[in-house]
This record gives C-alpha cells, sequence and structure tokens, in this order.
C-alpha cells in the first residue's frame, strides 16, 4: 500500500511539474525579462539664465526617478554643464542622449523630433529640433519708494546670452536712463530703493517676494528668450526609444504641473502659483 500511494504521488509531482509548473517558470522569466536592465539615459544639463526657486536639476532627477519607476530598468543619469563644458564634451567625441539647454548652447547632432507639444523657437524650416520644457519671463519691476528724481532710470538684469533690452524696447517702454548688471548685481542696486524700475525675471519677482518688498509687477509679453529646451541627440536607436519617451512624460500635464515647486513657468499650461506675481506672468504670453 505504501508503495502504491508513494508511486500515486511521484506520477501526480510529475503531472503538476509538467501541466502547471512550466508556466510559473515562463512567468518567473517573462518577470526576469521585464526587470532587465535596458540601459543608461544620458542628460546633460545647462543652466543658461537664472531659474525661479531651487535647481531645475534637482527637478529633471524627480521626474528622472518617477520615469526610471515607471520603466523598471532604465536608467536616467542627469549631469550638470556648463557652456564651455557642453562645446569641449561634444568636440571630444562625447555626446549625451539628451541635453536640456537654453540660448548660447552650442551643441550639434539633435535629431529631429515627432512630440506633440511644440515651441516656435525649436524649429530649424519645417522641422522641430528642440521643445521648451519650461519657460521663465521679464517683468517691469517698480518701487514706489524711490526718489522723484530716479523716475526715469531702470536697472537691467541681464545674463550672458539672455535679451531684456530686447523685450523693452518691442514692449514701447523707453527710459531716459539705462543701466546694465548682471542677475545678481541688478537686484542689489534696485533694492538700495534708490532706482524706480526693474526690468527683471521670475527670479527677481521670488527674491523681493522672500524679501517682503513691495512692489508693482508687469509681465513683458513681446518677446522671451528665457526658454530651457530639450533635444534628443543619441546616436543609440534602442536607447532612443526611450530617450524620446522620457521628452514626452517631462512635457505631460503631470510633470507640467509641478513647475510651481520650482517657480518655474509652463510653455503649454497654466501653472498656479503662490505668488501672484508669477501667475500674471504664465498668463501673459511669450
Amino acid at each position: 500500500i505504501l508503495r502504491v500511494i508513494v508511486g500515486i504521488a511521484l506520477i501526480a509531482s510529475l503531472l503538476v511539474t509538467m501541466f502547471v509548473g512550466k508556466y510559473k517558470i515562463l512567468e518567473n522569466i517573462e518577470i526576469l525579462e521585464q526587470k532587465q536592465y535596458k540601459g543608461i539615459i544620458t542628460l546633460w544639463h545647462v543652466d543658461g539664465f537664472e531659474g525661479g526657486s531651487g535647481s531645475r536639476k534637482q527637478f529633471l532627477l524627480k521626474v528622472a526617478r518617477e520615469f526610471e519607476k515607471q520603466n523598471q530598468g532604465v536608467l536616467v543619469m542627469v549631469t550638470n554643464h556648463t557652456f564651455t563644458s557642453v562645446k569641449e564634451s561634444i568636440n571630444n567625441g562625447q555626446m549625451p542622449d539628451l541635453i536640456s539647454y537654453s540660448n548660447g548652447t552650442e551643441i550639434t547632432g539633435a535629431m529631429e523630433l515627432d512630440n506633440e507639444r511644440k515651441v516656435v523657437s525649436g524649429f530649424i524650416g519645417q522641422k522641430n529640433y528642440a521643445t521648451a520644457w519650461c519657460r521663465g519671463g521679464y517683468v517691469l519691476i517698480k518701487n514706489n519708494n524711490a526718489k522723484d528724481n530716479e523716475q526715469d532710470t531702470i536697472i537691467v538684469s541681464q545674463a550672458e546670452y539672455t535679451q531684456p533690452l530686447v523685450a523693452l524696447m518691442l514692449e514701447g517702454l523707453e527710459f531716459d536712463n539705462i543701466e546694465v548688471y548682471e542677475p545678481m548685481d541688478a537686484y542689489v542696486k534696485f533694492t538700495a530703493n534708490k532706482t524706480a524700475y526693474f526690468l527683471g525675471t521670475q527670479r527677481d519677482v521670488v527674491r523681493l517676494n522672500n524679501r517682503g518688498m513691495q512692489v508693482d509687477c508687469q509681465p513683458l509679453t513681446a518677446f522671451n528668450d528665457l526658454y530651457q529646451y530639450i533635444s534628443l541627440t543619441g546616436q543609440d536607436q534602442d536607447k532612443n526609444v526611450y530617450a524620446k519617451k522620457f521628452i514626452d512624460y517631462l512635457l505631460s500635464d503631470n510633470v507640467q504641473i509641478q513647475l510651481n515647486k520650482i517657480c518655474m513657468l509652463s510653455p503649454y499650461l497654466s501653472v498656479e502659483n503662490q505668488i501672484e506675481s508669477l501667475n500674471a506672468m504664465q498668463k501673459g504670453s511669450g
């Protein structure tokens, strides 16, 4: 009787293995394949103008971690660069899969994009090679406590590759005296309470709000070159599939509405911010 019981058990085990076990094995293989390492997407980031609050690189890192959770086996490595280091790296034969940059960055090898969200400045002819994932803006700030003899003077904040004077001219605003300084120097000069007008950006709005300084802000909407672009520059076709997918995720509503966390503006959505002047800038064109 014992031998019969053992024999039946062995036969049952074989049958289970043959008809059930093999599917479990295939399931495990499929899970392993899904989690299989697919590659590292390299993303270079260049800050060409001041942000709002916090770091755009840290924002990209946060988005990258979210993207990795949704795409098992894909890693996104975000690296800071400067105008110079990007140029030197490319000249030395190094090329990232993606690059986040603004005006003044010299890049080559950008590939045509087919995503739905586009900006006019990302086109060359009829082809789209760059799209913006966030933007800033120019704003005319007035200090109502300034001296009367300083009403015709304006302090202008200008970075290396930004054109605030173009924004001022196209807006039709005229001042007798225009003093141009680097961003931080311009802010310090204005907060000395001697000058009535200040042409700044979203960064200055945040600084003045944190300082508690009472000012009036008028967004300039005729011209804006404060865009943070992203381009596809990778040479690996397999990784480019995920690099394009990352761009789509970065431009998605779920990510764009989070730009208020770093006090930046969306090129596509109306993002609500706790600082009312930034909301006015978001509603303005440019």
